[in-house]
């Protein structure tokens, strides 16, 4: 509820209308009534206009405004106490870092987005990083059932509230076109020049980034390095290890949601899981100038393997000398593979393997947190709310957690 403001006040009590209508006013007023009422259809009509906005807006303002019980973190989550904070995260820095935030979300997910926007993206000091973020949904699957059509109200509500939803109309909001979700939010970081930003970010709605422990850590991490991210291909993150890559055989704007690109079989490779991971500037204009399109109608869970697949193939394609093959239910049926360059010349990329990207303690691949977790998986949106308010890291924010 917003506090009454000289702006917002509430009408004295001689400010309430007093004067009655005449007995001609009554009489054409009434006649007005009876003849809506004679009319079922429209009242049928007007009562579900309103059932419709009140629920819609009653259903935003719930998740918006709902302050959530803080939750009991484990013993065994925190290392805070068992080290001193490390000084550079109390240098400043000599100019702040850009970065481009793609968030990739469920059509549903209100309360995650909202979480994500009071917890870590309000209140970033501009001083350490310069940030621009959306917000990316698919479109509704069919069939179009009345619970879609509520929740298409809803985002409509809250892209207005809000304006950093971007709806993705021609993909459909379902696992096997997440790949295709992750391609559009690269077109989005690369429809500004490359010059005006350092690095593209992309997380899931799950994903919690520290960002101004992200923007002094890497010149402490990085030092010898010297990263020029709008000059050189680099992509930062956690690392796994895989062997598939794509060939681009999917159009876009194909009607089947299951088509996929060609799988093949090729040198291992490593790959940005799926805590999230960071493209520079560069990187991600050199991916978008590719003819055709890389590969991008990848089935989830694949999507993360696909990013670090266009790294691999932009090195080892040109090269003739490298086996590639098929991949076949049967070995027997498995063949070479020439795959066509996605580009001419090899492009070699700065691939960095952060440990400080981890998931939540206690859940797959986890690690505790600390003074320099960076970007963390698996948070519930309370998590995420109560962490911000802990002693240890709410300075790293300018503004107390917004609730409305």
């Amino acid at each position: 509820m917003y506090q009454l403001t000289q702006y917002a006040r509430l009408p004295q009590e001689e400010e309430w209308p007093t004067a009655s209508l005449a007995p001609s006013q009554w009489i054409l007023s009434s006649k007005r009534i009876l003849k809506f009422l004679r009319r079922p259809r429209l009242i049928v009509a007007f009562v579900f206009v309103i059932a419709i906005i009140t629920f819609v807006g009653r259903n935003l303002t719930w998740n918006a405004s709902s302050t959530p019980s803080k939750p009991l973190f484990s013993n065994g989550t925190f290392t805070f106490h068992e080290s001193l904070r490390p000084t550079y995260l109390d240098i400043q820095l000599q100019s702040p870092l850009a970065v481009r935030v793609a968030v990739i979300t469920r059509r549903n997910e209100f309360e995650r987005r909202h979480a994500l926007r009071q917890s870590m993206l309000q209140g970033i000091p501009s001083t350490d990083v310069q940030l621009e973020y959306r917000f990316f949904l698919g479109e509704r699957s069919p069939p179009f059932s009345f619970h879609e059509w509520i929740l298409s109200w809803r985002i409509a509500y809250e892209s207005v509230m809000y304006g950093d939803i971007t709806l993705l109309n021609d993909i459909v909001d379902i696992p096997a076109r997440l790949s295709e979700k992750r391609y559009s939010a690269l077109k989005w970081a690369g429809n500004v020049p490359r010059d005006t930003y350092d690095y593209f970010l992309t997380i899931d709605s799950d994903t919690f980034c520290r960002m101004t422990v992200l923007a002094r850590s890497l010149p402490h991490l990085y030092a010898q390095k010297n990263l020029k991210p709008r000059e050189k291909p680099i992509l930062i993150g956690r690392m796994g290890s895989h062997l598939t890559y794509f060939q681009n055989t999917v159009p876009d704007g194909y009607e089947n949601s299951q088509g996929q690109d060609e799988v093949i079989r090729g040198p291992w490779f490593p790959y940005p899981t799926g805590i999230g991971y960071m493209l520079s500037s560069s990187l991600v204009s050199t991916l978008l100038s590719a003819t055709p399109p890389l590969p991008h109608h990848i089935h989830y869970p694949s999507d993360d393997v696909m990013i670090g697949a266009w790294i691999a193939g932009m090195r080892y394609f040109p090269n003739s000398s490298i086996e590639f093959s098929s991949i076949a239910k049967l070995p027997d049926l498995e063949h070479s593979v020439k795959p066509r360059p996605y580009f001419p010349q090899v492009i070699e990329t700065e691939i960095l393997d952060n440990w400080n990207w981890h998931d939540f303690p206690g859940r797959p691949h986890h690690t505790k947190i600390g003074w320099e977790s960076t970007c963390i998986h698996r948070w519930s949106g309370e998590e995420m709310r109560a962490f911000r308010e802990m002693s240890e890291v709410k300075g790293e924010w300018l503004v107390k957690t917004k609730r409305n």
